[in-house]
């Protein structure tokens, strides 16, 4: 007789399976144990980590609690006091509810837990490793409750060898406790690395403050309100203006029912509000808070319970956007460095040959004349560097303007404006011009092709075929053929997620923008700088690239040692 393949674990062997769900790293075991504290409804949490918390990590809260026999019933796999039903399930309102964590924890690792119920008179401390228990006692201790774990992985060495360095795991603890400390300002939230402090957040009174304690009071100064409500669904937080930024992307945390997340397409949405604004490679400061009802989102999805999905997913999207987009697009998102009595009256500039229009009829210019006075000017005009840079100072600093991209963006702003207007100018082409493209391609543009109207282009169908009729005006140089040629190939592009207005819009702007190497007039720049300060978001091009470098005066001072 044989013996049957199928068979089954040992429990040992199943609790180190489910372990490898829940703890990848010391970070994890910090994570799941501060999680706990505050559904406890603590108000203090303490962590000790010792060699980034592989040798020890240390949680001790003022929470509720445990009894006795709680406590024993919380070292079993799916005891929990999260949930009882069914019902629960469907709108969990505390950050643990599957009752793996502390088992898994312990199945792991050496632990001591000591707690005492709010109330009773002492409190019970077990010891044990592994998931087994050798030592249950009780006694005398503050309310609350302290888990220590040590030795993490002492019986799993194949986890054990992947961690990184002490420093590395130290900052992978630091990342969720960040997090968290953000999720809950009103808990003072400390954290010891081998016996020094390295968070210290005390109770704050709103986020603010909060953030300021984390990241500096310098920078949370500088972050915008971010406020709206509506469909019974709340986006708070704060969010850094456009010249606010770091190269990493780790500051941009976003909170549902106050449970951090690592959610894509939330980053997506936040990204895509700063897209216009920021160069590729920066990232803003921003916490965002999303509340809704519990029932509609669902956090069942993985046992780190890092990843949601929401029962309407595009409404909590817009109104994350809608919600970054109106903050920043208030004026004071942008500096303003001066103001201009007068706007200059010189004629407005040809991009395709680089002298002054006089202005034919029916025929809108580059730079439109200024129907009030520029709000933000970036001071007088000094010159022109390699027929590129333009070159100006204002009294407190000096600035190389990119001649391209500054017209860019002019452009872009310019279009934008006629094209939620409805009265794009066109230039209609005297004989329409046959596109020969892929059925791929023309697929795409038949798709893309409201959004192309808008913007002043003209499309006739003929069979199987496209002719282009008109092009926006400013683009009334350019050879049609190959200008839709490489429209198709940009709009077709690696940038998912991009409305495909700003993105035909940007594209238009680069094209009709004056080029580098091209020769300007004092006017021709003084306008292009008038134009550009009128524009609401003067410092970087539709792409995100800067539009200009800016070099304070007082540095120039500084460095040749000039004091007076």
């Amino acid at each position: 007789m044989t013996l049957g393949r199928i068979r089954k674990l040992p429990e040992h062997l199943i609790n180190k399976i489910a372990a490898g769900e829940v703890v990848e790293r010391p970070a994890s075991v910090v994570k799941e144990l501060v999680e706990n504290a505050l559904d406890a409804d603590a108000r203090t949490v303490s962590v000790d980590l010792r060699d980034g918390g592989a040798a020890l990590v240390r949680v001790t809260d003022d929470g509720i609690g445990m009894t006795a026999e709680d406590l024993a019933l919380a070292l079993e796999r799916h005891a929990t006091s999260k949930i009882a039903a069914d019902a629960d399930l469907e709108a969990i309102a505390t950050l643990g509810f599957r009752g793996e964590a502390l088992p898994a924890i312990c199945a792991v690792a050496r632990f001591v837990i000591t707690s005492r119920a709010r109330g009773a008179a002492d409190g019970t401390r077990v010891a044990g490793a592994g998931g087994d228990i050798a030592q249950r006692l009780t006694v005398p201790v503050d309310s609350g409750t302290t888990v220590e774990v040590t030795d993490l992985f002492f019986n799993t060495p194949a986890r054990l060898k992947f961690l990184k360095a002490v420093t590395t795991e130290l900052a992978q603890s630091l990342r969720p406790l960040t997090h968290l400390a953000l999720a809950h300002p009103g808990v003072h939230v400390r954290v010891t690395s081998n016996g020094r402090s390295v968070l210290n957040a005390p109770p704050a009174k709103d986020l603010r403050d909060r953030v300021g304690a984390l990241w500096g009071w310098e920078v949370a100064g500088r972050l915008l309100a971010v406020d709206r409500h509506e469909h019974a669904i709340g986006v708070r937080g704060l969010a850094s203006p456009p010249d606010l930024t770091r190269g990493g992307r780790d500051d941009i945390i976003t909170l549902v029912n106050h449970r951090p997340v690592r959610d894509p397409a939330l980053f997506q949405v936040v990204l895509q509000a700063y897209r216009p604004l920021l160069p590729r490679d920066r990232f803003p400061f921003v916490v965002l808070s999303v509340t809704l009802p519990h029932a509609d989102v669902d956090v069942n999805v993985h046992p780190t319970k890092a990843w949601v999905r929401f029962r309407h997913p595009r409404l909590v999207h817009e109104m994350i956007g809608a919600a970054l987009g109106e903050t920043l697009r208030r004026r004071a998102v942008v500096p303003d460095v001066g103001t201009l009595s007068e706007a200059p009256t010189f004629a407005p500039l040809d991009a395709s040959s680089g002298s002054a229009l006089v202005g034919e009829a029916g025929q809108a210019p580059l730079f439109a004349e200024p129907t009030a006075t520029y709000a933000t000017s970036l001071g007088r005009v000094l010159g022109q560097v390699q027929d590129t840079f333009i070159v100006a100072a204002s009294d407190t600093e000096v600035f190389f303007l990119d001649q391209h991209a500054a017209h860019e963006r002019v452009i872009f702003e310019r279009l934008q404006t006629e094209a939620a207007a409805g009265t794009p100018v066109s230039q209609a082409l005297l004989f329409g011009e046959p596109l020969d493209l892929a059925p791929a391609a023309r697929a795409q543009l038949g798709r893309w092709r409201p959004a192309l109207e808008r913007l002043g282009f003209a499309f006739d169908e003929r069979g199987d075929s496209v002719v282009l009729r008109a092009v926006p005006v400013v683009l009334k140089g350019e050879e049609p053929r190959r200008l839709m040629e490489a429209m198709v190939d940009e709009l077709a592009g690696p940038k998912a997620g991009e409305p495909i207005v700003d993105r035909a819009l940007a594209f238009v702007s680069c094209r009709a923008a004056i080029k580098a190497n091209t020769p300007l007039a004092r006017e021709e720049m003084e306008r292009l700088l008038a134009e550009l300060g009128a524009t609401a978001t003067p410092y970087f091009c539709p792409h995100g690239r800067p539009t200009m470098s800016r070099i304070s005066l007082q540095d120039v001072r500084r460095e040749v040692r000039r004091i007076w």
